[in-house]
């Protein structure tokens, strides 16, 4: 079920301590619950129907709230198509894991081509490209952080022409989706309280975090709620999670209505074809790989690709419908020529820099403390570090390479993490970021059974564009990515700004009380510069390069006369009928946000544009 090499020492332990408990040290009943826990989430309880009136293609975020938004109307049919399977609570709940999960079948294994530019210290050169595959798509591997973005973002897109889509219009929609659990900020007006989808401060919040966030105050950043459309300042992390365990698009808005007689889902479901008529130009159905045999499927209104950033485009150009020349290369007659797959931005960064806290409030330095059937119990309470992805708090920074001059349009964010990667010394993290062994060894082993922290800056305003592009005209192929990080020094510059300020930022009284100190051990290949000078930043960021998962636009949403665009404000396919894309991919430029929640967001924009275009219920 699980790659060997990806299976983390804390689930190992766990597992083994769940069949070797003795009678006192855990009840019966909570062993019985655990272990069941462990059985993969079964949604394909219903046969394949010649025709529905909707076929949806991939069960992310996205496509699970299509799923459920369509089929609250009886009369409609739907049809949700999944390539990969459904989740196993006691392996994709625990936030904590997310990394070791990106080494399984739940993820694409996609990576970027060599660079040149950045992630030079990593394995081949490359970066990871993780892309979730599985009932909730990449909200089972992701880092569980909810972030709509600055309200500037929706803004600049209705601005653009893409009517609907600004901040007061998806206000609304974000507050229908989150049932939210905010201490300082739930009744600021901006959180809604009803929603499937479960949005909380993390249950764990570590003494670091807590000096950390008083730390930036004193630095003059503001204390505020990073969702309620500004941005620019600090405060503790919002996670889409439910009493810490990880909420994903299948258990918010799937599980409760498996039995929906009009909802069908399909797993390990493979769609190899998006069926168009030529003559008509209308999505009439899909071709699709299931138990090893083909099957067509009908769609009597439309076929919505809801595939993710990577998959959706891919289809379509498959299916004939992107850029001509590109398609003709391959062996596919283009239908309609668009330039899908030519855009992609990506929010990059760095793993770095690293505190060594020297007078510690908690004595966390391994995982391994982790891997007791104690902790799982805490876990499943709702406590215990188990409930946190690592990042506690995040700071938005406007750096002085931005290319808006909005001075409140922040082109930074900087994660802060509880621990380092010396935290996990089995090779479950090193595979989920690339690092190497020399990379691990020099840098992030040194630090074992020591308390320390790190920060992850994130490039939010990327000036980097890069392409999505198909291998060949095979669907089991993955598609090819052509993206260099850090062609412009620019990006860099603004990392390494940011980089200076939490540095500023350690220096004031909380931090500085729990003695912490800068990690001044080199990142290798940056030995012969000068520790904590710009040049040594810049070294750090292009060998550390860290990706987190963001990438948008290459399905991009904007007028008939944007020459980038390909889907319209409604979402649909110019020139086809009956095609639609709901998924990240349609985002116009990289956001000042995690796409998760944007994911979730589409899906309910998406739902709403459908029921109002075939008045539906």
């Amino acid at each position: 079920m699980f790659r060997a090499r990806a299976v983390s020492a804390v689930l190992l332990v766990i597992v083994a301590e769940l069949l070797q408990v003795s009678d006192g040290f855990i009840s019966f009943s909570n062993l019985t619950s655990i272990v069941y826990d462990a059985k993969e989430i079964s949604y394909g309880r219903h046969s394949l129907l010649d025709s529905y009136d909707f076929i949806v293609v991939g069960a992310g975020p996205a496509g699970c709230v299509l799923a459920n938004r369509l089929t609250e109307d009886p009369a409609v049919s739907v049809l949700l198509l999944e390539i990969g399977r459904g989740e196993i609570p006691l392996f994709t709940d625990a936030p904590l894991v997310g990394p070791f999960l990106a080494s399984t079948s739940y993820n694409f294994g996609y990576e970027t081509e060599k660079q040149r530019h950045g992630c030079l210290g990593l394995r081949g050169g490359r970066c990871s490209w993780a892309h979730g595959r599985g009932v909730g798509g990449s909200s089972i591997i992701n880092n569980v952080i909810f972030t709509r973005g600055n309200r500037r973002d929706y803004d600049g897109w209705a601005k653009a022409g893409n009517t609907g889509w600004g901040w007061n219009d998806v206000l609304p929609l974000y507050k229908r989706l989150e049932t939210a659990n905010i201490r300082d900020f739930g009744d600021n007006g901006f959180h809604g309280t009803d929603g499937p989808l479960s949005v909380e401060d993390c249950p764990f919040r570590s003494g670091i975090a807590k000096a950390y966030v008083r730390s930036a105050q004193e630095a003059g950043y503001r204390y505020l709620d990073y969702n309620a459309g500004d941005n620019l300042g600090v405060s503790f992390l919002q996670a889409h999670t439910k009493n810490g365990r990880r909420a994903t698009g299948g258990n918010s808005y799937l599980r409760g209505i498996v039995d929906r007689p009009n909802l069908h889902i399909m797993t390990r479901a493979w769609v190899t074809k998006v069926l168009i008529d030529p003559d008509t130009k209308t999505a009439t159905g899909v071709r699709l790989v299931h138990d090893q045999r083909y099957h067509e499927v009908d769609a009597a209104r439309e076929v919505i690709l809801s595939a993710g950033a990577f998959e959706s485009p891919k289809l379509l150009m498959l299916s004939g419908v992107g850029p001509a020349a590109h398609l003709k290369q391959h062996g596919i007659k283009p239908l309609h020529d668009l330039p899908v797959g030519r855009k992609v931005y990506e929010h990059g960064g760095v793993f770095g820099p690293i505190f060594i806290v020297h007078q510690p409030t908690d004595n966390l330095v391994s995982i391994e403390q982790l891997a007791n059937v104690g902790e799982m119990l805490r876990f499943r309470n709702g406590s215990g570090p188990l409930t946190t992805n690592s990042v506690e708090s995040l700071l938005y920074v406007k750096s002085p390479f931005a290319e808006d001059p909005d001075p409140d349009y922040p082109d930074v964010e900087v994660m802060q993490a509880f621990t380092s990667f010396s935290f996990d010394t089995t090779p479950g993290t090193r595979n989920a970021y690339y690092l190497t062994d020399r990379m691990f060894d020099e840098y992030f082993r040194p630090l074992a059974q020591t308390r320390n922290f790190m920060f992850l800056p994130m490039l939010l305003k990327p000036r980097a564009v890069g392409r999505v592009e198909l291998k060949s005209s095979n669907p089991f192929n993955h598609p090819m990515f052509r993206y260099q990080y850090f062609e412009d020094e620019r990006d860099v510059d603004a990392i390494v700004y940011a980089i200076k300020e939490v540095i500023r930022i350690s220096t004031k009284a909380p931090l500085r009380q729990l003695g912490v100190e800068l990690y001044s051990r080199k990142v290798p290949g940056c030995q012969y510069m000068a520790f904590n000078t710009v040049d040594y930043w810049r070294c750090h960021v292009r060998h550390l390069t860290a990706t987190f998962q963001h990438q948008v636009a290459t399905c991009k949403m904007g007028l008939a006369d944007d020459p980038e665009a390909v889907v319209d404000n409604r979402l649909r396919v110019y020139g086809i009928k009956g095609l639609r894309v709901a998924d990240v991919g349609i985002i116009p430029e990289a956001p000042t946000g995690h796409t998760s929640a944007h994911s979730f967001l589409i899906g309910e924009k998406a739902a709403d544009m459908i029921k109002e275009d075939h008045r539906l219920r």
